[in-house]
């Protein structure tokens, strides 16, 4: 980290809070600039072991005791698709009746109703409640089979991204907002899918997913189920994602998806004066001319077909490390979600963690598909001398408390302000 600082710029202290400066050699300790981090974050008081993790682990042993000779997997779910719309799979496996499976997997820290179900090869449920149980039969009295099945969807992430990596920002978190799923569609193949939603800066912005458990030698090949890529006919040069091909090896060896070279174009390819139209995109609900757009979200479906030494099924969505690259002080700099933060996939821009220096995270995954990020010029919550204020800033409820203590309102995801602010 103290590189970083000395290599991209000094920051000069006048009066509160700290102000950029345009030097570039001006070298800090790594406690001078927790110190600055620390006094323009949105959060006073960081919890100093903070991981800024909303998921908890979760295991189950489930035995299959269905008379049906047609089962052919398991999933794990989050409702009862009898009953609700929008059940999630938060994992599956392969099963047949009579047979035992052991999944672990991830819940979100506040933890949903779990259920379990059979299915067979016709797409027939099978569904029993966990009801706090670590071992689930399938099978007897308790089983439901019938009614109105709603298909179940894939467990989804939210990811939530800042541009301004290392210095501090505005915090509303939209300026970039991915929502990613991914699935087995058999042992040898994963599917990925990934939903650019907003676009809430002003710069331009690649991104791309790294798979920390997958080498890249491990993929034979890799195909967009949509037929063309987020950026297909880019009007530039391309800069931050310069490998032609859908996935490349990262620094580390391991399979990198790239997504795209610019966002702005992703979401809508606009060309003006032979510049890239750059407005924020579906970070305001309403139309500004030369400044904001209501547009469609856009989604790509990524097939890896895998070698035999990897099984699809036990690929995890939360072992996954997408981030954006962007470009700061002539630098170019990946923004990671701060289990990743120091990780360095395309781009070497760092020497190491510094001990996690400044504590806070200017990326955030939220364990829900539909989750409602801020629209400008609201930050996504604030705690600081005493005062909660943002988008998610219901007392007890709040993101800024969770920042304070992450024992503490674990839960803020769930709650939006009060005042109900405009968020999508």
């Amino acid at each position: 980290m103290k590189n970083i600082i000395k290599i991209f710029c000094g920051i000069v202290l006048l009066t509160a809070p700290f102000l950029l400066s345009s030097c570039r050699h001006m070298e800090m300790s790594n406690e001078q600039w927790r110190q600055i981090i620390q006094a323009n974050y949105p959060i006073d008081s960081i919890d100093s072991y903070h991981t800024w993790d909303l998921l908890q682990d979760k295991a189950l042993t489930i035995r299959v005791k269905i008379a049906d000779q047609d089962i052919q997997k398991v999933q794990i779910l989050n409702g009862n698709p009898y009953i609700s719309e929008g059940v999630e799979v938060l994992a599956e496996r392969p099963c047949k009746t009579g047979q035992v499976v052991r999944p672990t997997f991830k819940v979100p820290n506040v933890m949903p109703t779990l259920y379990v179900a059979a299915v067979n090869g016709e797409g027939r449920y099978y569904v029993v409640p966990v009801d706090n149980a670590v071992d689930v039969t399938i099978g007897g009295s308790r089983v439901i089979n019938d009614g109105e099945l709603h298909q179940p969807i894939y467990q989804t992430f939210t990811y939530l991204f800042e541009e301004d990596y290392p210095f501090p920002g505005d915090f509303d978190f939209n300026d970039v907002v991915l929502r990613i799923s991914q699935h087995a569609v058999n042992d040898s193949t994963l599917a990925v899918q990934v939903t650019l939603a907003a676009v809430g800066s002003a710069q331009q912005i690649g991104a791309a997913i790294r798979l920390p458990h997958i080498n890249r030698d491990d993929v034979h090949d890799v195909t967009i189920e949509e037929g063309s890529r987020f950026d297909e006919n880019y009007a530039t040069s391309r800069y931050f994602i310069s490998d032609d091909e859908v996935v490349s090896s990262g620094l580390d060896g391991s399979a990198v998806i790239n997504l795209f070279e610019d966002a702005h174009w992703s979401l809508k390819p606009e060309e003006s004066m032979g510049q890239v139209v750059r407005l924020r995109y579906n970070t305001l609900k309403y139309e500004i001319e030369d400044e904001a757009a209501v547009v469609p979200t856009v989604t790509r479906t990524y097939d890896l077909h895998l070698k035999s030494s990897i099984n699809a099924y036990y690929l995890s969505l939360a072992d996954i490390d997408p981030f954006i690259i962007v470009a700061n002080n002539g630098m170019c700099v990946e923004v990671h979600t701060y289990m990743h933060k120091y990780d360095e996939a395309l781009w070497h821009y760092t020497t190491g963690s510094g001990g996690m220096d400044d504590r806070v995270p200017w990326a955030l995954m939220i364990p829900d598909a539909t989750f409602h990020y801020p629209v400008e010029g609201i930050t996504l919550g604030m705690y600081r001398d005493g005062e909660i204020s943002g988008a998610y800033s219901r007392r007890n409820h709040s993101f800024g408390q969770w920042g304070r203590n992450r024992n503490s309102s674990k839960d803020w995801w769930l709650y939006e302000n009060a005042t109900k602010p405009q968020v999508y």
